[in-house]
């Protein structure tokens, strides 16, 4: 049966994300289980056999996702790749001969959109030190992301054997990436070596930075955000991708960037010159319209 399947192999991600210390493949299976559970109670249905499994359910599938939940192409084709997990299982394991669903098209992908926290917002985080302990460890470790690409999850574990130091004394961070085990090498920014030398740099029985797990400093990262008076919603996130932006802006090569964020793929550091591209754009068009709001208002003024 297919939810019986499912409950199967998240049991067995569970298990794994303790081995691995990140449970976010997880809870994303966890979440497009419930997906498929919903559906199929929308049916009548309490589960499914794998044999009554067609392209029209792939397709019905779809069609539920996008009208009654209003979900995005992303999370439809997520919900699609956990399914089609499940009955390549199947297949695996002599339950089924083929997938029924090979037919099914994936959905168009959405452009990438890449969240990140403006030049100015982030000096503002910098020059403000919050009075909390556990906020302001968040906060440097944002700061710390910010000018170094790492994610959390990688400088959660970032240990002192990942630190070292070229002829010319200047720190640097060289570490395989967690997601895609490719090597990132950081040459730090005086203020990220100077948030550095504020923790563990000499015993590597201990990370770095004494951080939680990412899911605990979700209230932390928001909270620094409301009490600086940011307009949107504050995410560590947006500290990898601030880093990528600011890089391009400062006329760093797509390849030292690429290298230094640990993309598998030059294609992926591309995504953040293209937001350069877009905001240079919009900020000329700004220009533009104020300079000529300003010659509109001296004619009148004559």
């Amino acid at each position: 049966m297919l939810l019986q399947a499912g409950e199967v192999e998240i049991e067995r991600l569970r298990v794994r994300s303790i081995e691995i210390k990140s449970n976010s493949t997880y809870r994303e299976s966890r979440l497009m289980q419930s997906n498929l559970q919903e559906f199929l109670f929308s049916k009548g249905m309490e589960d499914i056999d794998f044999s009554s499994i067609t392209e029209e359910f792939g397709k019905s599938l779809k069609i539920y996702l996008k009208t009654v939940h209003n979900r995005k192409s992303s999370h439809i084709n997520r919900c699609l790749t956990w399914l089609n997990r499940l009955i390549y299982i199947a297949i695996d394991q002599e339950v089924l001969r083929s997938n029924p669903l090979e037919d099914v098209r994936y959905e168009k992908k959405e452009p990438a959109k890449h969240r990140y926290v403006s030049k100015n917002d982030l000096k503002r985080i910098m020059e403000t030190p919050m009075k909390d302990e556990r906020l302001e460890l968040v906060r440097r470790a944002f700061i710390f992301s910010s000018l170094t690409g790492l994610a959390y999850v990688d400088i959660h574990r970032l240990y002192p054997h990942h630190i070292g130091k070229t002829a010319e004394g200047r720190l640097y961070i060289r570490k395989p990436r967690v997601k895609t085990n490719v090597e990132a090498f950081i040459s730090l920014h005086p203020i990220a070596e100077q948030i550095l030398m504020l923790y563990n740099t000499t015993d590597d029985t201990k990370p770095v930075f004494p951080l939680p797990v990412r899911d605990m400093i979700w209230y932390e990262i928001n909270q620094i955000g409301k009490l600086m008076g940011l307009k949107e919603n504050l995410s560590y996130h947006q500290s990898r991708h601030s880093f990528g932006t600011l890089a391009i802006s400062a006329g760093l090569s797509i390849e030292s960037i690429a290298k230094m964020m640990g993309h598998a793929n030059v294609s992926t550091t591309q995504g953040y010159a293209q937001i350069t591209e877009q905001k240079i754009s919009e900020d000329m068009d700004r220009l533009v319209e104020r300079r000529k709001t300003m010659k509109n208002s001296a004619t009148k003024t004559k």
